[in-house]
């Protein structure tokens, strides 16, 4: 297990022109690699490009892939592997991907079987992630929710919030990709065989069912309420953290720290990078009642199918506390919605418990930014020192 802070402290670009991989510092450690493992649950497993036969080990915390490596994930399992700085990819039981490419700038992984959702928060359109199947290769270019099926002969794709573009990165860059927008699912049964440029097989375009909803979407909300549980936990001890991503050891996994002063992820869960402007945040609830910073079992309104599955963020985003948008918070980054209290369940990674939510409340205005309690340290707090396995 790792107990230390994942940073991204300097742009990306130039650590990769300086050739860069893993720099690790006193409290700091930089990755300028995809696929670093950040949750697992049950039993997962990666498969070394470089091992021995067909030996695999024991994937955890830490696990870094490389290029060509396979991660997968047995029978009620799950696993939650790091792409960019706020993207994840998600790994349903009686999955397998492979780690095409883990560069930055090249993100490209490889679905062998099972099921995937990639939640994108923010994304370089100039490098866009690149997701094989057995059907064709599908380019994200554009922050979204996507869920990915390898069910035999054909592949079914639900865009559930932004869009994909069926085609490789090649046909994206040259305007040749086919762009399936939200709220859509479209099913592959060509033979066009991944990484072959050209236009995918016959496909089959269709209205996507917002309320289906199974345990893998459940997991993925969960996961996605646990992080931005674990980024404001995080900041009610320390004040500030440093862009990138950051270690809580209560929660033993790794969450994400905005550069900008909040990011909105695309389950609509608020991020920050200082606790001025966070500690009003209350994404969880308790009988209706907001509780402030707290980790507990919600008891109130269950949440609709659309929000767990991600297809609807709005109860979410307007749940958050109305200061937020009154002051010079939502003005230098945009605003989260309307006003009320926020929706999810406690979760720590894991289990089926849903979140919930109420209607929304109206909350005092003020005329000035938020401020920390007294005796809140604006300096980070001291960790171990630590290295990606």
């Amino acid at each position: 297990m790792i107990r230390n802070r994942v940073f991204l402290t300097v742009p990306v670009s130039f650590l990769l022109a300086l050739g860069l991989g893993v720099i690790a510092n006193a409290q700091y450690l930089i990755s300028t690699k995809a696929g670093f493992v950040n949750r697992v649950e049950g039993e997962v497993y990666i498969l070394r490009a470089d091992g021995e036969g067909d030996e695999k080990g024991r994937a955890s915390l830490g696990t870094q892939m490389r290029a060509g490596d396979r991660l997968s994930v047995a029978a009620n399992g799950f696993a939650e592997t790091l792409l960019n700085p706020g993207s994840y990819l998600r790994l349903s039981e009686n999955t397998e991907v492979r780690a095409v490419s883990v560069d930055l700038n090249s993100v490209r992984f490889e679905l062998i079987k099972g099921s995937v959702i990639a939640e994108i928060g923010q994304i370089d359109k100039k490098a866009p992630i690149e997701i094989l199947t057995p059907q064709g290769a599908l380019t994200i270019a554009k922050a979204g929710l996507h869920r990915i099926d390898a069910k035999g002969s054909a592949t079914l794709v639900s865009v559930r919030q932004g869009e994909i573009h069926l085609g490789t990165p090649s046909d994206f860059a040259a305007n040749q990709s086919l762009k399936i927008k939200s709220g859509k699912v479209v099913t592959l049964t060509g033979s066009t065989q991944p990484g072959q440029p050209g236009e995918p097989g016959p496909l089959d375009v269709a209205k996507l069912d917002k309320d289906a909803v199974d345990k893998f979407d459940t997991w993925s909300f969960d996961r996605a309420q646990a992080l931005t549980q674990a980024n404001v936990r995080s900041l009610s001890r320390t004040g500030v953290l440093t862009a990138g991503w950051y270690y809580d050891p209560f929660f033993k996994f790794y969450t994400f720290v905005p550069s900008r002063s909040w990011f909105s992820s695309p389950y609509g869960f608020g991020f920050f990078n200082n606790y001025r402007d966070c500690y009003d945040y209350t994404p969880y609830y308790y009988s209706g009642s907001s509780y402030h910073n707290q980790v507990g079992t919600s008891t109130g309104a269950k949440v609709s199918p659309r929000v767990v599955s991600g297809n609807d963020r709005s109860a979410v985003s307007r749940a958050t506390d109305r200061r937020l948008g009154d002051t010079g918070f939502g003005s230098r980054s945009g605003g989260f919605g309307n006003s009320g209290a926020s929706g999810g369940g406690s979760s720590s990674g894991g289990g089926s418990s849903s979140p919930s939510t109420s209607s929304p409340r109206s909350s005092p205005g003020n005329s000035g930014a938020p401020h920390a309690p007294a005796g809140r340290s604006s300096a980070p707090m001291s960790g171990p020192r630590g290295r990606i396995q």
